[in-house]
């Protein structure tokens, strides 16, 4: 049974590869109507990076290939930040076995929802789909996203519903540089830090660098990946005034024409998306340091293979370019999604 699940989780997301496949294109286009950030561009690579994963032996190695003992309905509130960004869960909650109740973003209701009614036209298991403020009283468990806030209300509301809860709080990202990085690798920063316009807990919102590096390099980086993935329209408008108060203040900063992204220099503080902070460092020790103290805040680290092996850190750690890439089993705030549902 639970082979058979995986294989038309396979089937499915192998017809989802295609643009013009009927579901997909359907429920893409809802998406890029709807009020939220996606640009076509970010829609169209963050399916297609997921389909890529879902392949049968993929879900095996991930998963495994024996059910749970006890099916049980099992509660997702997906995040509405980035596109498709509750398939992950879902694919791990009904590909053990478990039954699949999901909240949707109202940013974002569509991609999951036709992905998820493909799969049970095809004879798989049935999702069902819940309003938020209902979904804690009709689950046996619950796994979501949220910011701080969210969760801590959450918590409070699993322990009075007395169901076991998976709970994911607000996590970023940051990027460390040494100055040898070549083309390619300042193109993937670009990638990792404006994909999904910054919105995603793998987004890279600090980059550390040593003191007195060129940045126009990095700059012109970030520039002509917004040839490829253009900002959305509502981008410029958020940072103006950001834009206009660092030059109140005679901050050092640079933008994007159109102000299609801004950095600014200064201590490592998160700004908002689409804002990044560039923070000089005199040694590495300094950011090994930050990041130890701040290790619980953080998804994790990009960088070069040789300044990543040089960083102790228990926080992921990727290549630069490959943040917005993460495998079929990576763990949202370090939590065993697998573990959990395993051990209801």
């Amino acid at each position: 049974m639970i082979e058979e699940t995986h294989r038309l989780l396979s089937a499915v997301a192998e017809d989802w590869k295609d643009p013009e496949h009927p579901a997909r294109r359907e429920a893409v286009g809802h998406t890029l109507r709807a009020s939220n950030r996606f640009t076509e561009e970010a829609v169209a690579f963050a399916v297609n990076q997921q389909m890529e994963l879902v392949t049968e032996a993929g879900l095996a190695e991930w998963l495994g290939t024996d059910p749970v003992g006890e099916p049980l309905h099992v509660g997702v509130i997906e995040a509405g930040n980035v596109p498709m960004a509750g398939l992950q869960d879902y694919l791990a909650v009904v590909g053990v076995g478990h039954r699949f109740v999901g909240a949707v973003s109202a940013r974002s209701p569509w991609l999951l929802t036709a992905f998820a009614e493909e799969v049970e036209e095809r004879g798989g298991p049935r999702a069902l789909f819940a309003d938020y403020e209902d979904i804690v009283e009709i689950v046996d468990a619950l796994i979501a996203s949220g910011t701080d806030e969210t969760i801590q209300a959450l918590g409070l509301a699993c322990e009075e519903a007395d169901i076991l809860a998976l709970l994911r709080g607000n996590k970023y990202s940051v990027a460390v540089l040494d100055g040898s990085e070549s083309e390619d690798e300042r193109l993937g920063l670009a990638e990792d830090a404006l994909l999904h316009e910054g919105l995603g807990c793998r987004n890279v919102a600090l980059i550390f660098a040593p003191d007195g590096l060129d940045a126009d390099p990095y700059f012109e980086a970030l520039s002509v990946f917004r040839g490829t993935f253009p900002a959305h329209p509502s981008t410029s408008g958020s940072l103006k005034m950001q834009q206009a108060f660092l030059a109140a203040v005679n901050a050092p900063h640079a933008y994007g024409e159109g102000l299609v992204y801004l950095v600014s220099r200064g201590d490592a503080e998160v700004q908002s998306p689409a804002h990044i902070r560039w923070v000089p460092y005199q040694d590495l020790a300094e950011v090994q340091a930050w990041i130890t103290d701040h290790c619980g805040e953080l998804q994790l680290v990009a960088a070069r293979r040789a300044v990543s092996e040089k960083l102790v850190t228990s926080v992921e750690t990727v290549v630069l370019g490959d943040a917005q890439r993460p495998t079929l089993d990576w763990t949202p705030d370090g939590r065993d999604t697998i573990g959990f549902l395993r051990g209801l």
